[in-house]
């Protein structure tokens, strides 16, 4: 059985503590993510992952003219780590979770096909191939944002440390302030405001970091402080919602400078739902995961709409 380090464990439970007592209203769905995020953080602390071939001067050359280091799918994942996840995670599914329940039967059963077949199940999570899942599962009984959530969850671990290891060989410049990630391609899950006010997005792919500029949109690139503006919660002064006129999306913003702890990101993401149901009766639309700059217009995929 793969456990978290100690460090983990306290981090991951800290933040779970503390949403327990912030947030009553996901009580439920914390005790799913609690045991999601330390088997997640377990299995990524024994991973050794191939590193994709890439050399310094391609990497700058790249950077200078807006290009992420590599495309979302080419970042190295193993697929018994994957599967540890999805085994270890079925007893933290609440009992009530019948969408999710269904999912993971699903999964399994398809990934237990092995060879060939099992590596294309999973590749159809990696690499945004529609509803290719449809291919080998009865879309009737199963919900398709779940079955997303579920399976791009246990490739996860994968995903960020396959990310950790290129920013440690090509550390991120200061020069880089473009709206999607600079490892993957990909837009933010969530925006932090940190320290004296700078603005630090989250890859909603891999995990990854980066500054962005406080006043622009991360979709469209749009800087024009006339067509960005902000939904506020008035019980939660500290998370916003920064709309784009041009593109008509948006993104969750949070403040964590008066935090006494280190935020977790993926909890901060799960928890701040209501946000994304205040953004969307407001008529802005959820980005996808995949810029529409590197990647190309298409729709917000079902990984984020409604996850469980």
């Amino acid at each position: 059985m793969v456990t978290p380090s100690t460090r983990d464990r306290d981090r991951i439970q800290q933040a779970i503590a503390w949403a327990r007592d912030d947030k009553p209203a996901y009580s439920g769905l914390l005790q799913l993510l609690e045991g999601l995020y330390l088997l997640q953080a377990a299995v990524k602390a024994t991973l050794r992952l191939p590193a994709p071939t890439l050399d310094p001067v391609t990497v700058r050359a790249g950077r200078q003219a807006g290009f992420p280091m590599v495309q979302r799918w080419e970042l190295p994942v193993d697929l018994d780590a994957a599967e540890t996840v999805l085994e270890g995670v079925e007893r933290h599914i609440p009992a009530d979770n019948a969408l999710l329940k269904a999912a993971h039967r699903e999964l399994t059963r398809a990934a237990r096909a092995g060879g060939d077949e099992r590596a294309e199940v999973w590749s159809g999570f990696l690499r945004d191939e529609g509803e290719s899942w449809t291919q080998w599962a009865d879309p009737e009984d199963l919900d398709p944002a779940t079955l997303i959530f579920l399976a791009r969850s246990c490739l996860k671990p994968s995903l960020e440390k396959g990310a950790e290891d290129l920013l440690s060989r090509f550390p991120l410049e200061k020069d880089w302030d473009r709206g999607y990630c600079p490892v993957c391609g990909s837009l933010p899950s969530l925006l932090l405001v940190e320290g004296e006010g700078a603005r630090k997005a989250s890859c909603s792919w891999c995990a990854s970091t980066w500054p962005i500029p406080r006043l622009m949109c991360p979709a469209c690139d749009s800087r024009d402080h006339a067509s960005l503006g902000y939904l506020y919660v008035e019980a939660e002064p500290h998370c916003h919602v920064q709309y784009c006129e041009s593109c008509g999306m948006y993104f969750k913003q949070i403040d964590v400078r008066e935090r006494l702890y280190t935020p977790l990101t993926a909890l901060e993401e799960m928890t701040t739902l209501h946000l994304d149901l205040l953004a969307q009766r407001a008529g802005w639309r959820q980005p996808p995961s995949p810029s529409p700059i590197v990647y190309g217009r298409r729709e917000p995929d079902a990984e984020t709409r409604d996850p469980v």
